[in-house]
């Protein structure tokens, strides 16, 4: 998803911010997670947690400030809420405790080539010697190469995009059953039992299951103008280029990819996006100004599939 990313590798921290280094007295700085932050510090260990939640897709702002203040300490309760936390919006032991376990975990966006970020440095380093060139945060043909090589021997869909299944892989997993072997074998079954072709079948089922379906949903809402976003969705839709999309993010195993959607409040759009927090019924609704974005908040509205 364009505008979110979920785990941080080798974060570099600095006090000196856009060219300005802060005139407040020096503190000392620790690893992540081992002192407790709260509204209106301001150091480096901020900078590294505002990467992190950014990286999770929980602050949406332009770029890292090093201040403790009201966007991260909504950014911070908003995944307190996420992860059964208490909600005070100060990250400590707990918080920072979530926040591993999502790392260790396999939280991952899909990620396709024209992404950046702290999450693609993350995958080229996962790739290990598939991926023989610099780590730079920058999904091109190099690292999509790699992708797809990566897949071919562990027995994936070879399509280049790191998705869930290719991150399970990485992370220690093992491959799924072949969809297409199953499917084969539906459509055998189905052929030795009635005459009904296997495309026509497939084709009335997905349909049944998904035009006109109304699912109701829990809707947030991002931007694709923020430090890291590539600005394009998982199906190669460039929100900044047109910014007047309607444009959501969804879970493809509710939603298909692809299908024209009407979501209440928002209008019709499509379902063009993807991201490692949208899971089962949850949509993240596109929209070009940030601060539209953080005033969304969380709601729950119904969601119409068109076709």
């Amino acid at each position: 998803m364009v505008a979110r990313k979920n785990i941080v590798r080798n974060v570099v921290t600095s006090t000196a911010l856009a060219g300005m280094m802060f005139a407040s007295p020096v503190v000392s700085e620790a690893a992540l997670g081992d002192q407790t932050l709260s509204y209106g510090e301001k150091h480096g260990d901020v900078v590294e947690l505002q990467d992190v939640l950014s990286a999770k897709g929980y602050f949406n702002y332009d770029e890292s400030t090093g201040y403790y203040g009201s966007i991260t300490e909504g950014a911070v309760k908003q995944f307190q809420k996420e992860h059964g936390l208490a909600v005070d919006g100060i990250a400590g032991p707990n918080t920072f405790s979530a926040m591993q376990s999502v790392n260790n975990g396999q939280a991952m966006r899909t990620l396709v080539q024209g992404d950046h970020g702290h999450q693609v440095q993350a995958l080229q380093e996962e790739l290990g010697g598939y991926y023989n060139y610099t780590v730079d945060g920058i999904y091109g043909p190099i690292t999509e190469q790699a992708v797809r090589a990566f897949q071919a021997d562990n027995g994936l869909s070879v399509d280049g995009i790191a998705g869930k299944n290719t991150w399970s892989v990485l992370n220690g997993g093992s491959a799924p059953a072949p969809k297409e072997t199953a499917n084969k074998e539906a459509v055998q079954t189905s052929t030795t039992s009635n005459s009904t072709p296997a495309k026509e079948s497939n084709t009335e089922s997905k349909s049944s299951q998904a035009s006109g379906q109304e699912i109701q949903v829990e809707a947030t809402a991002y931007t694709a103008f923020c430090t890291g976003c590539s600005g394009v969705t998982a199906t190669g839709i460039d929100l900044r280029a047109n910014p007047n999309q309607k444009v959501i993010a969804v879970d493809p195993d509710v939603i298909p990819l692809g299908s024209k959607v009407y979501v209440e409040g928002y209008g019709e759009a499509v379902a063009g996006d993807t991201g490692g927090a949208i899971q089962g019924n949850r949509v993240d609704l596109f929209m070009a100004d940030q601060q539209d974005a953080l005033d969304f908040g969380r709601k729950t509205v119904t969601v119409t599939v068109l076709d």
